[in-house]
């Protein structure tokens, strides 16, 4: 008789949590899993494109403004009076970095 009694008890809680509680959602289709995953998918390139094309243009915006600065250089330096003196002004110039001893040396040894 106890047992029964505990068993109906158990039943009926179990019928009141069954009452009250969230139903479960259905599971989702094949076709939903596959249109969420290529629309992350999408959405996950073009945040790629976007941050690619960015510094691409971060990258040239640079360059442009390196070649404005070494046109007006260039300008100055053929401003320059003097054969040498320009030459000098150009060859330093156009010297890539790290060379700067090099250019120092020969121009040294140039006006000698």
């Amino acid at each position: 008789m106890t047992s029964q009694m505990n068993a109906a008890v158990i039943e009926a809680a179990a019928s009141i949590v069954l009452k009250f509680a969230a139903p479960r959602p259905q599971p989702l289709k094949p076709l939903v899993w596959a249109r969420a995953i290529a629309a992350m998918t999408a959405l996950s390139l073009l945040l790629g494109f976007y941050f690619v094309a960015r510094e691409i243009e971060k990258q040239g915006e640079l360059r442009r403004q390196a070649v404005a600065l070494h046109a007006a250089a260039t300008w100055r330096c053929n401003a320059l009076p003097g054969r040498l003196a320009r030459a000098n002004c150009l060859t330093q110039l156009n010297t890539p970095p790290g060379k700067e001893v090099l250019v120092q040396v020969a121009a040294k040894l140039g006006d000698r």
